[in-house]
């Protein structure tokens, strides 16, 4: 891939992450149920799976919209485009059930709050993966009163 000239990416990223986003809309209809997961197309022996594309898709998207003339992350419009940019792809991938790879796209976040998000939301966005996680190993009743008792 170094071999290719950094206008590729430029021209190209928005047409890469439209297709991998198209890959996981029909991977979702299509694709082969392992583990659980409905993530993989598999061709004979071979399997691919769409939502390990899709990280650097996003992350190719996101540098570019972020990097066009007039972004500022302050205004609600840049930050709503990068809200779906990150979003999309994350809630096609925990359609597929494919929670970890979802969970991925939280860092995403971390690359935001350098270039100017509000702390708040770092903070808010980690209690809601935090207590999403929590959701998942601890039953609904002992999660209850942990909140009882927290607050």
């Amino acid at each position: 891939m170094s071999g290719l000239d950094s206008n590729f990416y430029v021209l190209f990223s928005y047409f890469i992450y439209g297709f991998i986003v198209l890959l996981l809309i029909l991977v979702l209809l299509i694709g082969s149920k392992i583990n659980g997961q409905r993530a993989w197309f598999m061709f004979g022996s071979f399997g691919l799976q769409p939502s390990e594309f899709c990280k650097f898709a996003t992350g190719l998207a996101l540098a570019n919209y972020m990097n066009t003339h007039g972004f500022k992350l302050q205004k609600f419009k840049s930050l709503l485009i990068v809200t779906l940019i990150i979003l999309g792809p994350a809630a096609l991938i925990l359609m597929q059930n494919d929670t970890g790879s979802a969970l991925v796209y939280f860092s995403f976040v971390l690359v935001l709050y350098r270039e100017g998000l509000s702390g708040v939301v770092l903070f808010f966005g980690t209690l809601l993966v935090v207590l999403f996680v929590l959701a998942l190993i601890i039953s609904n009743l002992t999660l209850s009163l942990l909140f009882l008792v927290l607050c």
